[in-house]
């Protein structure tokens, strides 16, 4: 399988793009790591009646230009008819996934994780409005289960080309119980990659905080792009491949 390799960002601006995050009360973000809070929080989300669409930091259309062709790049080598298999960690009710099963031109089988059983059924009722994917033989299933335990929801090793992870390591890393958990969730999205396979972490936080830590919690290898700004803050893609030659079972828990 090829290396992922991500197109140089070439999008308009993505300020008139990027969505602030809603107002966290204090007590909000000192429990980002218990699956309580997310319910109460998507159940408030919901309140008028109609589901509708959070986005951690910004939304599909702002990276779409960049996630496209890594899709492509990362999937199985032409001519191979066979679906890149896709998984997001910590989806929430965020349209990443949606847009991604609507837009790919190549088939993709998507999964889509969340701790929060609230969330997954909105994002279900969402997924209803979505229009039929570009690609007949695209798929796109949700799941409740707990991205820093993969294997207790079912999900094998080496079972994904791509990981994508839009705020969910970087909510884990602001509460307090939230490093060790975070390590957790890199290691799990580590082993379901297939050798060759990528993650794509996207966050606001500093090459010089996030790189040291991925490295300490077992990615073999970092690299990092800068995608934009809001408000002064800038954004970050954030890559880590698994090796190629590498047998999924060599993929340790620090």
């Amino acid at each position: 399988m090829a290396v992922l390799m991500l197109p140089a960002w070439r999008g308009p601006a993505l300020g008139p793009l990027l969505r602030p995050l809603c107002s966290w009360a204090d007590g909000l973000l000192h429990s980002m790591a218990q699956p309580g809070t997310w319910d109460r929080f998507y159940t408030q989300q919901d309140t008028a009646g109609t589901p509708s669409h959070f986005n951690w930091f910004f939304d599909y259309m702002a990276i779409s230009g960049l996630l496209l062709p890594a899709l492509q790049g990362c999937g199985p080598p032409e001519p191979n008819p066979s679906p890149t298999r896709v998984l997001e960690v910590g989806c929430g009710t965020s349209d990443l996934s949606l847009g991604l099963y609507r837009d790919s031109p190549h088939p993709v089988h998507i999964s889509c994780v969340d701790v929060s059983p609230v969330a997954i059924r909105s994002l279900h009722r969402l997924l209803q409005e979505v229009p039929p994917p570009r690609h007949p033989l695209s798929q796109l299933h949700l799941h409740v289960a707990d991205a820093t335990d993969l294997e207790g929801g079912g999900f094998g090793d080496g079972s994904f080309h791509l990981v994508l992870d839009k705020g969910t390591c970087d909510s884990l890393l602001r509460c307090a119980q939230g490093p060790s958990q975070a390590r957790r969730l890199v290691a799990e999205c580590l082993r379901v990659l297939r050798p060759g396979g990528s993650l794509l972490q996207f966050s606001d936080e500093d090459p010089d905080a996030r790189v040291p830590f991925l490295e300490q919690a077992g990615a073999p290898g970092v690299t990092v792009q800068e995608i934009g700004h809001l408000g002064g803050m800038c954004y970050y893609v954030y890559t880590l491949c698994r090796p190629a030659l590498e047998t999924p079972t060599t993929v340790a828990l620090n």
